[in-house]
């Protein structure tokens, strides 16, 4: 029971940046993306090409959770979600901190599931 709701809440924070991936690479000069980052058009059109590869590198990380959940390689699944713990800090820091609850938190808790379903 403990095992299956890491994995639930572990691929969630897969499928939370396969959606970080959308709003940062699609969305970011669109209304929708630019209301929920709060940029203005200029802001978003001078940003946009960051925004993208900041997309890019979530869709990757997305996609390498789901890999190793897959694989069983508990390991791997552990340091992924440490770095979305450590990014997900720097970024409540630094940009905001609604990052801390949205990216860091639910990490931790896949994490910690994780280590007491081991």
């Amino acid at each position: 029971m403990l095992a299956g709701l890491a994995t639930a809440l572990t691929l969630f924070v897969a499928v939370s940046h396969f959606g970080f991936m959308i709003l940062e690479s699609v969305l970011w000069t669109r209304p929708q993306g630019r209301k929920i980052f709060g940029n203005t058009v200029e802001q978003a059109q001078q940003t946009r090409v960051l925004a993208a590869n900041q997309g890019i590198y979530n869709g990757c990380l997305g996609a390498a959770i789901v890999w190793s959940v897959a694989a069983g390689d508990t390991a791997a699944t552990l340091v992924l979600l440490s770095f979305v713990v450590v990014v997900g800090i720097y970024g409540a820091a630094t940009a905001s901190r609604t990052i801390l609850f949205v990216q860091a938190a639910p990490a931790l808790l896949a994490a910690a599931l994780t280590l007491l379903a081991g």
